[in-house]
């Protein structure tokens, strides 16, 4: 359903910053929600996708490990990128993983 969007915005990031060692991490379902384009436009990062519950596709891992253990920066707190996500970005690299969360400060 959703692969040629993962394959896309991994395609983006690699044309955007082939060299970049820090990525945002969006939830393929948060695409709906407006603020992770406030985020992306406040942190112009190139992102990568995954799914809320578990699913980083191929795509998504290709461009982690390309860049060699760039910094990882997920979007959204457990409900929208769940733990076990997070624990597995974590294996493909060895830079930092951070989560951005929302909070009542933020515009």
């Amino acid at each position: 359903m959703y692969g040629n969007l993962f394959e896309l915005a991994a395609y983006h990031a690699r044309t955007l910053d082939p060299r970049a060692k820090d990525m945002l991490i969006v939830s393929i379902e948060s695409l709906e929600d407006e603020s992770w384009k406030l985020v992306n436009k406040a942190l112009p990062l190139p992102f990568l996708l995954v799914t809320k519950y578990g699913y980083i596709p191929n795509a998504t891992r290709e461009e982690i490990l390309r860049r060699k253990d760039p910094n990882l920066f997920l979007l959204g707190g457990g409900e929208q990128i769940s733990e076990w996500v997070e624990y597995v970005l974590r294996t493909l690299t060895k830079g930092s993983v951070f989560r951005i969360v929302k909070s009542s400060r933020m515009i």
